[in-house]
């Protein structure tokens, strides 16, 4: 069984598709959630997801998202106009299509059952110098010995007794000081992680693009042209 697994891709189009072009064959894609969230793309991301036909999961932006479509007020903040944007972008089948999605599955790899979620319930973010302790709180209340899930958008292993959590990279916004595209492959249970570089300008000037002041998307682009940031790369 070989499998390609995405996670946040964040409407990143030409990192969506360097992954797809660089990647092997497979019986199966799997997607981690945040297909949406900061990004220029979003329809179109949305359709080349669904196009896959992937296993896949609801993230946290996808979930924003989907909460800010049932909104009829809106405050004048910078964060609430770059929300409003890609809502304003999808149509009614690609939020259902979002809304079909689970928060969490169930999947085998290899011999091993494995729990399948964007993002660990605990108030820890996992970075690689966490310990067992903050692993074991992130991991408080999830299921099973082996856990993948995204939304770190670094890729990281974690073993408790008796357990492991396994975090993906980041398809559309890096946060391991790489700017490449990265997924992995899972061939019978075994995990290879994979980076791809990528048209990073063509991600640049789609966001200029966007009919909204920069101020709030300077962030991401950081991210887009250098994989880091102060905040969410620290190690």
């Amino acid at each position: 069984m070989k499998r390609l697994i995405l996670a946040d891709i964040h409407a990143n189009l030409p990192a969506f598709e360097a992954v797809m072009r660089d990647a092997p064959a497979v019986d199966e894609i799997l997607f981690l959630g945040d297909i949406v969230g900061y990004g220029p793309h979003p329809a179109a991301c949305v359709d080349l997801l669904r196009d896959l036909a992937p296993v896949a999961i609801l993230g946290n932006h996808d979930a924003e998202l989907l909460r800010g479509a049932g909104e009829t007020e809106w405050s004048d903040s910078a964060h609430c106009a770059w929300l409003r944007w890609p809502i304003e972008c999808l149509s009614p089948e690609q939020i259902a299509y979002l809304q079909s999605l689970p928060t969490a599955l169930q999947i085998q790899s290899g011999l091993a059952n494995v729990t399948v979620i964007h993002q660990t319930p605990g108030r820890n973010y996992l970075r690689p110098s966490s310990n067992q302790e903050e692993v074991a709180e992130a991991l408080r209340g999830v299921p099973g010995t082996l856990v993948y899930c995204g939304h770190v958008h670094r890729a990281m292993r974690f073993h408790l007794p008796g357990r492991e959590l396994v975090s993906f990279p980041a398809v559309g916004q890096p946060r391991n000081r790489d700017p490449r595209a990265g997924y992995a492959i899972e061939t019978d249970g075994h995990l290879d992680f994979r980076y791809v570089p990528y048209d990073t300008d063509a991600t640049l000037q789609a966001i200029a693009a966007i009919p909204l002041p920069m101020s709030f998307a300077t962030r991401w682009c950081q991210f887009v042209q250098t994989g880091y940031d102060a905040e969410w790369s620290r190690e």
